[in-house]
């Protein structure tokens, strides 16, 4: 039996909330089946709201649904030594690399966007979004590629370049496992265009402010794009994407 404790600064009525939350239950499902866990301290907990499946458009009564939880837990190995239980549950995410071919040379569709994490104003990334209760990775994909990069695409135009590369049994990459449970599942799209629709499709701008997300699109020529990243799930997606290239016999220079 787990022992839960939680921070003075959770209310009472939220701590159901959270051990019940689909990203919190997903994820202590797989390190008990790996762990011995004995007690989990909740620091603290930011929440998304959102409305019920089951209200009228003009009621939308709001419905709370944690997003990021921070906990400590009192874990251990199965021969007894513990380990380091800090951890940042979000859940897992997506990210779709957009490849862009014009005139037979590679380009990228980024977006570029503020992250105030690592101090950055215009950080360059590929489309990417955190999924939600569907855990439907495929559906996710689709939806930020419309939203933040605004194209539309088939799911058949969808190449899965984890499965490619890691098999059925990994979901993603784990891009920081010493804090983070998220692991991204990376997919690539592929499309042949002519000189004016590539300039259309860059510097178009969105802006969320229910989500505080401020995007504008970029299209780069692929080599500059790689010398210019720093997140590390758009390094990881090319490298996947030139082995998916060149196991179908191709390469960036066809």
């Amino acid at each position: 039996m787990i022992r839960y404790s939680f921070s003075s600064d959770i209310k009472e009525s939220d701590q159901p909330l959270i051990l019940n939350s689909g990203i919190f239950k997903t994820w202590l499902e797989e390190v008990t089946s790996k762990f011995t866990v004995e007690a989990i301290h909740f620091g603290s907990v930011d929440f998304k709201g959102f409305p019920k499946n089951n209200s009228s458009e003009l009621e939308k009564p709001i419905e709370k649904e944690a997003l990021f939880i921070k906990l400590n837990a009192t874990a251990f190995l199965p021969d007894g030594k513990r380990v380091h239980g800090v951890v940042l549950v979000r859940g897992n995410a997506v990210g779709v690399l957009v490849v862009l071919w014009c005139k037979k040379k590679p380009y990228l569709l980024l977006v570029e966007q503020p992250r105030f994490p690592i101090a950055n104003t215009a950080s360059l990334e590929i489309p990417a979004g955190i999924l939600d209760w569907s855990k439907d990775y495929r559906k996710i994909a689709l939806c930020e590629l419309e939203e933040e990069a605004q194209i539309q695409v088939e799911d058949s135009e969808l190449i899965d370049l984890t499965a490619f590369w890691h098999g059925s049994d990994v979901e993603g990459f784990a891009c920081s496992c010493g804090l983070l449970d998220e692991k991204i599942r990376l997919y690539a799209v592929e499309r042949e265009v002519t000189e004016e629709q590539l300039k259309k499709m860059d510097q178009r701008t969105q802006e969320y402010t229910d989500e505080n997300e401020w995007i504008n699109t970029v299209v780069l020529p692929y080599e500059e794009a790689s010398h210019r990243f720093v997140d590390g799930k758009n390094l990881i997606a090319l490298f996947m994407y030139e082995r998916w290239l060149k196991a179908n016999g191709r390469s960036l220079s066809e």
